[in-house]
């Protein structure tokens, strides 16, 4: 049985996913969304690259949250779905006997206070982590 903590911080059993469940519907007051996260080498700060952008609406009035396909990202790359202002997810892909799948990493499930910032800061909830995840924060930005 896999342990889910309660509040903030690294899962201490993660557990593989064949897909990480994203938001379904954009809403202006939670902004969800799904991210890239990649720590910047100068400054040490996670910076969020976004696959998600608020969609059309539909019949019932909801406006879709769209997100783009991540079949085509590389292993390791961290993965962040933000429900709301009080709920994210962190996952790392891996390939696992060939098939990727992505790793809860951590979640986010409070804020500590109102002075909170508007991004979590994922490096600094992952330092107890069991798992590596520096490599992956670490990844380097690829230019042409």
């Amino acid at each position: 049985m896999h342990t889910v903590p309660s509040g903030t911080g690294p899962i201490t059993d993660p557990i593989l996913v064949r897909r990480p469940a994203f938001p379904r519907w954009w809403d202006p007051i939670a902004r969800p969304h799904v991210a890239i996260v990649v720590r910047d080498p100068t400054s040490g700060m996670d910076v969020r690259y976004y696959l998600s952008q608020k969609g059309h609406g539909n019949s019932n009035g909801k406006e879709i949250l769209d997100v783009a396909d991540i079949d085509g990202l590389e292993e390791g790359t961290l993965l962040e779905v933000r429900y709301s202002a009080t709920k994210a997810n962190l996952y790392r892909l891996e390939l696992v006997d060939g098939v990727p799948c992505w790793r809860w990493m951590a979640r986010c499930r409070e804020l500590p206070d109102f002075n909170y910032p508007a991004e979590i800061r994922w490096n600094g909830l992952l330092e107890e982590s069991p798992f590596d995840v520096n490599d992956s924060l670490t990844y380097e930005i690829r230019t042409n």
